[in-house]
């Protein structure tokens, strides 16, 4: 079985490698939907809003998909750390709760999904709106 070692440099690793990149990426992306709402804010509205919408979801989907990976990962090795030192009796809430904790992420991937599918669905609708207009003009 493999060894886990939880000390101060592997936490740093994660800092400096997952989650300040994600904090930098979600800054400028923020950053970004800002310029993008300013600079259209006097076009269609149900098209800023669908392409807003569409990054949004994207992102959470990109975001919770590496979070759920890597409380996936803290869990096994924090439930085979206290099986190997036996001491499962000692810390059974604790125990189960990390076997329990990556449903939560698991449970954001999932909406941010289905957020994402249900928005891919109303691109549908407004094509066809955009079309019966230009129908219309014509």
């Amino acid at each position: 079985m493999t060894q886990t070692v939880y000390s101060e440099e592997n936490l740093k690793v994660l800092l400096f490698y997952v989650i300040i990149p994600l904090i930098v990426i979600y800054i400028i992306f923020y950053i970004g939907l800002k310029i993008y709402e300013h600079r259209n804010k006097k076009k269609d509205s149900n098209r800023v809003n669908f392409v807003m919408n569409y990054w949004s979801n994207a992102i959470g989907i990109l975001f919770t998909a590496i979070l759920l990976s890597i409380s996936i990962g803290f869990s096994l090795a924090f439930t085979e750390n206290v099986r190997e030192l036996n001491a499962v009796d000692e810390n059974l809430m604790l125990y189960y709760f990390f076997i329990v904790f990556p449903v939560i992420p698991l449970f954001f991937l999932i909406y941010y999904i289905t957020k994402f599918v249900i928005n891919i669905r109303r691109k549908d609708k407004l094509d066809k709106e955009v079309h019966e207009k230009i129908e219309e003009e014509l």
